[in-house]
């Protein structure tokens, strides 16, 4: 390879891994479209099909009356206790009303309240999640200028390809790129295999690496919008899951603690049976966090397929047959390789002097 040529590699790759570095940095705008639509959704989600559900709940299951537009209501903290007024309101304090016969002949007497809920605090986790979990999805389908997620997905694809490349042809260029992508979206279930020999990845990797680039390269809106799925699968499997595994693990033990905290101080009675919304906001926690960890280990990768990974690309040396699994050991090993052959091609003359 020429002076030039050689020019031309490092600078065609250095502009690979520059526009690596620049898909790696968000700007404010992303976070911003982010966030509002968050806020959209859990709030459509909330005040359309929550609470009109939760209303339906305590009307057709526990035939009682929902009162949260503002009506003053009698309530008693428990059996014995004080008589108070609290004043409904739709978001925070509804007042669940047992239904007593005759009463609609006394309209002007005050109705008792048998139960307090409040549906923003009950329902927050859930609500939340769901709507982050639409909102990543519509952000992944939007254009990289403002969707947050296609940004991050595609810096894996680059992220992964260029591993590919290393590994393959090691000072690559953008040409070697764009063979390797057409290589790999081109190829059926048997190229795939063939592949994932070839670059020492998994199965599974390939496929989802596929699913990504097709994603990438969709030309129609809902082509691109079927396709969001398989490139949010292949980001979580490459990403998210390896990136984020430790911190949503401990996420699952503090919303046991916060469970553990709240069912102790409802035994203590601290926490009356009138009010179950902070009962039912850590029940929810705690199930949507476990729900978070089953689906962070549903896209993780397989540890039978990164053992047989390893295996197979420490099996093609000399060194291999003594062990060693880190980069720094393979590349001593393969230095010991290169002077044993040095001096198994010297000349007789040579070895004896």
């Amino acid at each position: 390879m020429s002076e030039q040529d050689l020019d031309i590699s490092t600078e065609l790759q250095a502009s690979t891994r520059k526009e690596y570095f620049e898909l790696s940095k968000h700007t404010t705008l992303q976070y911003i479209v982010y966030a509002g639509m968050i806020v959209c959704v859990v709030s459509f989600l909330h005040m359309v099909i929550a609470m009109p559900l939760m209303d339906v709940f305590f009307t057709s299951f526990m035939h009682a009356d929902v009162a949260s537009d503002g009506e003053v209501l009698e309530y008693r903290i428990a059996e014995g206790a004080p008589k108070d007024e609290i004043v409904t309101n739709l978001f925070t304090n509804w007042g669940i009303v047992e239904r007593v016969a005759g009463m609609e002949n006394e309209p002007n007497k005050m109705r008792v309240a048998r139960y307090l809920f409040n549906p923003t605090l009950a329902l927050l986790p859930l609500i939340l999640f769901i709507g982050v979990a639409i909102s990543t999805y519509i952000v992944s389908f939007l254009p990289k200028s403002i969707g947050l997620l296609r940004q991050k997905i595609q810096r894996e694809i680059m992220n992964m390809l260029d591993t590919i490349s290393i590994s393959l042809y090691g000072e690559h260029t953008d040409a070697e790129i764009m063979e390797l992508r057409r290589r790999v979206i081109d190829a059926d279930i048997r190229d795939l295999h063939d592949l994932a020999k070839e670059y020492k990845i998994s199965v599974d990797e390939m496929k989802n690496l596929q699913g990504a680039l097709l994603w990438q390269e969709a030309t129609s809106p809902f082509e691109s919008f079927v396709r969001t799925q398989v490139a949010i699968q292949f980001y979580m499997r490459s990403y998210f899951s390896i990136q984020y595994a430790n911190a949503i693990l401990g996420m699952v033990y503090m919303g046991a603690a916060v469970l553990i905290i709240i069912i102790g101080i409802r035994g203590l009675k601290f926490i009356p049976s009138s009010e179950p919304s902070i009962i039912l906001f850590a029940l929810s926690l705690e199930f949507i966090l476990l729900i978070v960890y089953a689906i962070m280990l549903i896209f993780s990768p397989k540890e039978d397929e990164r053992e047989q990974v390893s295996m197979a690309g420490e099996s093609g040396g000399l060194f291999s047959l003594f062990g060693g699994g880190s980069q720094e050991t393979q590349a001593r090993n393969a230095e010991v390789e290169s002077l044993l052959k040095i001096f198994m091609t010297q000349p007789p003359d040579t070895k004896k002097k």
